[in-house]
């Protein structure tokens, strides 16, 4: 009797690769079937949300204005140039500014969602020698640390730049892309994500339309309401308006109470260094708020000193004090950073006392 001692054939044994197959497939159908899904949430999406006009919009319109006026200004020996978000579009004049002084302004300031470190790192590109730089930077802004961060904390970043600046997403970290993606993607908040990236798609014109009819209606944010100066004109002719309860509301200080880091991530003082190197002059001020009770708080002040500090400790002189840059709510428009036509103007009057110092300073010393 013979017997045969080797192993029982199988499929595993004579096809050691149909298991590996198999697994590659499977992978495959899940990986169609997530596309599948994905795409009609897409569908889904751009069928509900249509051509809507949202922050973005009128964003990428506001700024694509304002740069064009910093880039085709005329060459001169000294401009001047308002650097911040809204508090800067709203409650500063560069036209006033401008007439005063005799020096070409421009009011590059924009929208707070974009954060801090994406405004800065954008008007750096706009920078020429003899430039000064007027920074009256929001509150939360000095604590920020980076545009990753921002990216990765407040979606009104990543709808932009998704929609209008892709390019600049190679800045953002891949950590800070992959929680936006899986904390938006399917979410609740994912339709407001989706709905921006068709936007990008869809027709030009359209958009524009729409935010003309806006601008027509009488409402802010649409991007047709700069003058030549790039200052907001929304807010003009409002001084006999009841005050409006969110200037109220929302006018607890947003920088916090007690803040024991001042750019942590540095992006301010990499600006300051770029702004340095091409000559620039940096002139910091507090931004425009509203003043309340809130102001009167100890830790606010002390925070507040710390801001003045920190630029003094880069010598960078801060003439500006915190009682001038506060405006009681009657002469405030629709926000905290935002001031009526009549705060505007208080407000730019102590500033251009701020720059006639400085320029008085800068000829005594050339001659």
């Amino acid at each position: 009797m013979k017997f045969n001692l080797s192993k029982p054939s199988s499929s595993k044994s004579k096809h050691p690769d149909r298991q590996y197959q198999n697994y590659v497939f499977i992978f495959l159908i899940l990986c169609s079937t997530c596309l599948f899904l994905k795409t009609l949430l897409d569908i889904n999406i751009l069928v509900s949300t249509g051509r809507m006009v949202s922050t973005q919009d009128w964003v990428d319109l506001m700024l694509s204005q304002k740069e064009k006026m910093a880039e085709n200004s005329p060459i001169e020996p000294q401009r001047i140039l308002i650097v911040s978000a809204s508090n800067g579009l709203f409650s500063l004049s560069a036209k006033t500014i401008s007439q005063k002084t005799g020096l070409r302004t421009i009011n590059l300031g924009s929208y707070g969602g974009l954060g801090g470190a994406y405004i800065l790192n954008r008007t750096s590109k706009l920078i020429r020698k003899g430039d000064i730089i007027l920074l009256p930077l929001e509150y939360e802004f000095y604590s920020s640390s980076d545009i990753s961060g921002d990216f990765k904390k407040d979606s009104s970043l990543a709808r932009f730049m998704i929609s209008y600046d892709r390019n600049s997403l190679k800045e953002i970290s891949t950590a800070s892309i992959l929680n936006f993606v899986f904390s938006n993607a399917f979410s609740g908040n994912g339709k407001k994500e989706y709905m921006s990236y068709f936007r990008g798609h869809l027709g030009k014109k359209d958009i524009l339309e729409r935010l003309q009819q806006q601008h027509l209606k009488g409402g802010c944010y649409s991007g047709y309401s700069l003058n030549e100066y790039g200052d907001e004109t929304c807010n003009k002719g409002n001084a006999d308006a009841p005050v409006n309860p969110d200037v109220i509301k929302d006018a607890t200080p947003r920088m916090p109470r007690s803040m024991s880091t001042i750019d942590p991530g540095g992006y301010i003082q990499r600006f300051v260094q770029l702004a340095t190197n091409k000559g620039a002059k940096i002139i910091p001020l507090y931004p425009v708020s509203t003043y309340t009770d809130d102001y009167q708080d100890l830790a606010f002040k002390k925070s507040a000193q710390k801001i003045k500090k920190y630029w003094e400790d880069r010598g960078i002189e801060f003439q500006d004090s915190l009682i001038d840059s506060l405006l009681p709510p009657n002469l405030m428009f629709n926000a905290n950073y935002h001031a009526n036509d009549i705060g505007r103007e208080k407000r730019t009057k102590i500033i251009i006392n701020t720059i006639e110092n400085y320029l008085k300073k800068s000829k005594q010393g050339r001659a």
